[in-house]
């Protein structure tokens, strides 16, 4: 709830939400559910632009990653040293520091094992976001790569997951359409976007 209060523009509700979830498990704390729960703050805060408590939230939801996370819950399965560390570089881009992005979520991107298709694909559109970004990290013709590695990965998924972000990343790199690999990746986009 308080991630798809984030996405829906109700970030102060977002982080109230999972703030009351914090103090709710207090008797049910494991590494992961904590990890899980700072991650979803941190993005609230993020949204709101609170670089102190962001920034918080996700010293708090990383320490001793890979060896605490093997507990339980079972439920939270997803939530792994990749996906903390993809979920943590998407912060960082929501707060402008694309350069600190890309960087976490090309780490993260390459923890994930084969199985984590829909995840790979979307970070993936979300790291090529990043390299779009003016900054040092800004390359283009890599982004554009990332994209059509995106599209390829979405083959075997549902075609309109991810599709807001391949058309966001489509807007952010139309005005580079004279660099090749861009107007190559924005054709197999157009082919490939519904309504297209």
């Amino acid at each position: 709830m308080s991630k798809q209060a984030a996405h829906q523009g109700r970030p102060a509700e977002a982080v109230t939400l999972a703030e009351t979830a914090l103090v709710g498990v207090r008797s049910h704390r494991t590494p992961r559910l904590l990890a899980q729960l700072h991650i979803r703050r941190a993005y609230a805060s993020a949204t709101l632009r609170d670089r102190s408590a962001c920034t918080g939230d996700l010293e708090s939801s990383c320490p001793d990653r890979a060896a605490r996370l093997r507990r339980r819950p079972p439920w939270l399965y997803w939530v792994v040293p990749a996906w903390i560390t993809v979920e943590a570089g998407d912060c960082l881009l929501r707060m402008d520091q694309a350069d600190r992005a890309a960087a976490m979520l090309h780490e993260g991107i390459a923890m994930f094992d084969e199985s984590f298709v829909r995840d790979r694909q979307l970070y993936t559109l979300h790291r090529a976001d990043a390299l779009t970004r003016p900054g040092k990290q800004q390359d283009l013709d890599d982004a554009a790569g990332l994209g059509m590695a995106s599209i390829d990965l979405a083959a075997s998924l549902d075609p309109t997951l991810g599709a807001d972000l391949l058309l966001d990343l489509c807007h952010r790199m139309a005005p580079h359409a004279k660099v090749p690999a861009v107007r190559d990746f924005l054709e197999q986009a157009k082919g490939v976007l519904p309504g297209s």
